[in-house]
């Protein structure tokens, strides 16, 4: 019984030591309207033009590239992508990597950004292609 008590706090502490702790710097809604897309196939994936409000990046205009390189048939994929804003005589730019679900009626996207200011921004959100809108929660993170 000792022996699987400390086997088992061990294993434990081994897993916290490995465990990453993000810390979140500030957090914003980021809403936008979809302006355009196209659809390049099944294989080709879809690129998705946007524009919105991004909390203190003002107006934010993003592309979305998705695509499915696993060619899986359980709705999961991937994207990339690039966003700009200018607020005042400062521009702000962003590139996107992320990856996406869909959920039946929705899509599920999930990111990590690099920001020309430094910043790194990751975000959860929901595309709706029939309301045509993008609702992100997004956090900056150290």
């Amino acid at each position: 019984m000792k022996k699987i008590i400390l086997l088992f706090a061990l294993c434990f502490s081994f897993t916290q030591l490995n465990a990453q702790d993000i810390k979140n710097l500030g957090q914003f809604d980021a809403n936008f309207t979809i302006d355009s897309g196209e659809l390049k196939g099944k294989l080709g994936g879809a690129t998705i033009n946007f524009s919105g409000t991004a909390g203190p990046y003002g107006r934010v205009y993003v592309t979305l590239n998705f695509s499915n390189k696993l060619d899986n048939e359980v709705g999961l994929g991937e994207f990339t992508g690039y966003a700009w804003s200018q607020v005042e005589d400062v521009i702000t730019q962003a590139t996107l990597q992320g990856s996406w679900k869909f959920n039946g009626k929705t899509w599920t996207l999930y990111s990590f950004d690099s920001l020309t200011d430094g910043k790194i921004m990751m975000w959860q959100g929901d595309l709706n292609m029939i309301n045509r809108t993008l609702d992100l929660k997004v956090q900056q993170i150290e």
